[in-house]
């Protein structure tokens, strides 16, 4: 085995697993909870280096972050901005390509994939007690499965919408790497996978994850066996697989050693790391205030998801269309506060009530340990029980099939009854909503138009973006594809 230096590998995954061109991207490439120097994969110190380095990439990430979150959100209809500030406008706005240009990561995203292929390919047996080492493997898994997730939906079409856009058939997806790049002459330039080879890796590797992970799921700040099946639930709702979609939501309901909140203080709470800490998170990065407030690309002060939700520029706010979906009681209101309220910082708080009528904003991320240090949910319970309903009425072709699981998130959340379902379009739109009030700034409104084939719309109902429109797909970039001329930029860029 060769000696392998951190930041050896991450220049090379830079450079030659990413394709990246950009030399300010090198900058900062080592976590500060990584260990420096020529610390070998064959160590035990430098194995557990490397883990940290994985999940610590996750949270340095601007893309994997902030982006992640809350640009979706801002792409579509759950947020606008507030008069006055300046972030996601052009989000807001979908100014010709400049949208769907922003929610791309792909650099980002194969720093954190190399990460995970050195733990999966790299570290020889032996140098870890087995368990331990399976454990670590399993982690790996689970965390490039649910990048390349992240990935394929923003770069290609779901599995059976390669009709969707204007080209007529599109099924290119991503660049597949699943080998470790240890030295430059590992790498090579490759072109794009289909949409259906990188859906196959990623069901693939959750499987691989949730087999190694049997029974580990007692701690949630780090990759668990109930995070590879929602991992797996969430890819095959994507795919279309709803009876695989079910089974998987089912699983990670059972192997999560939690249950849904259920009280107004407990719904209110549960994203304030000082009381409810996350108990519904099947994985949840945890950053650091005394180590990483100001570092990285993600979480440094000003570009945190709290720093444009609910502190600093209070950026962007929830729209009037989001907020409508509740009843009154709905204890998920509780996430929504006066601007003013929600301020800890200084941030102005004017002219939020130009979005919305009670001029509230979100604090789902709020700054409490800190304005760019809130720990950051990826997969959460309440998720789980909505692709539970949407897959099992699509499997059953009965829109009354999944009512027991949204009986059972909205009894929960105090938020009335459910009702009876004419036709799987009407199941569809009823979950589209509950999935807003559930998981507004959590990542998934834009997504989940797409995946639907559902236009965009403005929160007034205007057509922002038809679902056919090119501009649903984010562009590759010339960037990229001047250092790897295989790749395809997608059509109408």
């Amino acid at each position: 085995m060769k000696k392998l230096n951190f930041m050896k590998y991450a220049v090379i995954a830079v450079l030659l697993v990413g394709f990246a061109g950009c030399n300010d991207i090198l900058e900062d490439v080592e976590p500060p909870t990584s260990v420096s120097g020529e610390l070998a994969l064959s160590s035990p110190a430098g194995i557990e280096a490397l883990r940290a380095s994985m999940y610590s990439k996750i949270r340095e990430s601007f893309g994997h972050t902030t982006n992640y979150f809350v640009a979706p959100s801002a792409f579509a209809d759950e947020a606008r901005i507030r008069p006055g500030a300046s972030r996601y406008d052009n989000l807001n706005s979908a100014i010709g390509t400049s949208g769907t240009a922003h929610m791309g990561n792909w650099n980002e995203a194969y720093n954190i994939i190399q990460d995970a292929n050195l733990m999966i390919g790299a570290v020889p047996d032996g140098v870890l007690p087995a368990a331990t080492l399976q454990q670590y493997r399993g982690e790996a898994l689970a965390i490039r499965a649910f990048i390349y997730h992240t990935l394929i939906r923003v770069y290609g079409y779901e599995p059976g919408n390669f009709g969707q856009g204007p080209e007529g058939n599109w099924d290119a997806g991503v660049v597949l790497r699943t080998e470790p790049v240890i030295d430059v002459a590992d790498a090579d330039l490759r072109p794009r996978a289909s949409v259906d080879a990188v859906y196959t890796q990623i069901l693939q590797d959750a499987a691989q994850a949730k087999n190694l992970l049997s029974g580990i799921n007692g701690n949630n700040t780090f990759a668990t066996e109930a995070f590879a099946d929602g991992i797996a639930a969430r890819a095959h709702l994507y795919a279309g697989n709803w009876s695989e979609a079910s089974a998987a939501a089912q699983a990670a309901i059972a192997n999560f050693p939690g249950d849904l909140e259920d009280t107004a203080a407990g719904v209110a709470g549960m994203f304030n790391e000082t009381a409810g800490n996350h108990p519904e998170a099947l994985f949840k990065v945890v950053v650091n205030p005394a180590t990483e407030n100001s570092t990285g690309g993600g979480t440094f002060v000003n570009n945190g998801p709290a720093g444009y939700t609910s502190d600093q520029w209070v950026s962007q706010l929830p729209t009037q269309f989001l907020l409508d979906k509740y009843e009154e009681g709905d204890h998920r209101l509780g996430w929504y506060v006066p601007c003013g309220e929600a301020q800890r910082i200084g941030a102005p708080a004017s002219n939020c009530t130009a979005v919305n009528d009670g001029g509230f904003s979100l604090v789902k991320f709020n700054g409490v340990k800190g304005n760019a240090v809130d720990d950051l949910p990826y997969i959460r319970l309440a998720e789980m029980y909505l692709i539970w309903a949407e897959a099992a009425g699509k499997a059953a072709n009965d829109p009354n099939a999944g009512v027991a699981a949204l009986e059972a998130l909205r009894d929960a959340r105090n938020a009335g009854a459910v009702p009876a379902f004419g036709n799987i379009t009407e199941m569809e739109d009823f979950i589209l909503d509950e999935r807003m009030r559930e998981l507004a700034f959590e990542g998934h409104r834009f997504f989940d138009l797409k995946r639907l084939q559902r236009d965009v719309r403005n929160p007034n109902g205007s057509i922002k973006m038809f679902a056919d429109s090119y501009r649903i797909l984010s562009p590759i970039g010339n960037t990229l594809i001047g250092v790897n001329p295989q790749l395809v930029e997608n059509p109408g860029y």
